[in-house]
């Protein structure tokens, strides 16, 4: 699919301060799922210098820093891009993958911060076992189940702001916006022995919607296929309709914009426009 991108990002406060550098997250990933044609972003007010960089875990950052005082911070952003994947099931995983927990025998080291809890509760870790033993402990059993429970019995929201709940809040009150489901997916995964993360960026959705948000997925890293990702939020395994711009460890680093100001008792507010155009 082809994808056409306009996101406007726009920090407006109540008088003006003074901005330390910031950490921006927007352009996408180029990689097996997903082709970057093209990618334009303009910063206001205007940086006193920038560099473009790549994270450890992979991800387009630009910092950038400032000279003198402002009262607003607007990020615009435009972005062409073709999604590769078709099937989301395009890959043979080895006898070592196939049931849990899935053994990462040549990539052990880099898998570890992916299997380390964030948050753990017991609840999360007997809400995964039971799921777990349910299939059996087969891998891709496990992981259809996970994401259709959390999409079937789980109570879907949008909030604005504010950071993902803990897991143990989401299984507990049955309820969250993507990145609270995307959290709980990825905790249960954790659980059970597949390297997970979380992923923030854009999906196909429903065109018709006049108001359309960032998104928050999870993806598992299975020999023998990579990342692979999963939308609880729809009960689908991903192929073509998501758009990834960060992935992450912790969803903290997938955040697209980090930095802070200096400003005595000033007050921020944020707000954007999102358009998405999507063409097969």
């Amino acid at each position: 699919m082809h994808f056409n991108i306009r996101h406007h990002t726009s920090y407006r406060y109540s008088s003006s301060v003074q901005l330390y550098p910031q950490l921006l997250r927007f352009h996408p990933r180029d990689d097996g799922a997903q082709r970057v044609v093209d990618f334009g972003m303009r910063i206001t007010p205007t940086p006193a210098g920038q560099n473009n960089h790549l994270d450890l875990e992979g991800n387009h950052v630009t910092q950038v820093w400032f000279d003198g005082e402002t009262d607003v911070l607007e990020i615009d952003t435009n972005i062409q891009i073709e999604t590769l994947r078709h099937n989301a099931f395009d890959f043979i995983l080895p006898p070592e993958a196939q049931a849990l927990p899935v053994t990462v025998l040549h990539d052990g080291a880099c898998a570890r911060a992916y299997l380390e809890r964030i948050n753990v509760d017991d609840a999360v870790t007997a809400f995964a076992s039971e799921l777990s033993l349910a299939v059996g402990r087969n891998t891709l059993g496990y992981l259809e189940k996970l994401s259709q429970e959390l999409f079937n019995q789980f109570h879907h929201i949008i909030r604005h702001h504010g950071e993902p709940q803990h897991p143990a809040e989401t299984l507990l009150t049955r309820r969250g916006a993507c990145r609270d489901l995307s959290v709980l997916f990825v905790d249960c995964c954790r659980a059970e022995g597949i390297p997970a993360r979380f992923v923030s960026g854009y999906q196909q959705g429903d065109v018709r919607r006049e108001r359309r948000y960032l998104h928050a997925w999870p993806e598992v890293y299975l020999p023998g296929a990579g990342w692979r990702g999963f939308d609880p939020t729809h009960g689908v395994a991903i192929a073509d309709t998501h758009v990834t711009i960060a992935a992450a460890a912790h969803p903290r680093d997938t955040m697209p914009l980090t930095g802070s100001f200096a400003g005595a008792q000033v007050t921020s507010k944020l707000d954007f426009t999102l358009d998405i155009e999507v063409h097969e």
